[in-house]
């Protein structure tokens, strides 16, 4: 498998964003929110929902979005047949590794769930 971010693997449409609020599982953790739904398809899918309300400034809510990106392309064979929206939750600003820790900690947690 490619650990490339495709369009395929991305929550793109209104739609998908409300049948994963409406049906999802939800786990929170200290930097991070995840809603989580089981899908047929065999490969995991990801969106992203960042407020400004949380991250008001936009270099905040990009590093946000990169490292949810960048943790999730990196597992992804480990999260088949899932598709999630990650949120931030409001944080002191902290280190990539211990956001990136929180966020797989939040991933097994809802595969095993």
């Amino acid at each position: 498998m490619s650990f490339r971010l495709t369009r395929n693997l991305r929550v793109l449409k209104p739609f998908d964003y409300k049948t994963i609020f409406k049906h999802g599982k939800i786990i929170k953790g200290q930097y991070w929110q995840v809603l989580a739904r089981k899908i047929d398809t065999p490969e995991p899918r990801l969106g992203l929902a960042i407020s400004k309300k949380v991250h008001r400034l936009a270099i905040d809510r990009n590093k946000t979005k990169r490292i949810a990106r960048e943790t999730f392309r990196t597992h992804q064979n480990d999260l088949n047949h899932w598709e999630f929206i990650v949120m931030a939750e409001h944080s002191k600003p902290a280190k990539n590794s211990i956001m990136t820790n929180d966020l797989l900690h939040l991933f097994k947690k809802i595969i095993t769930y």
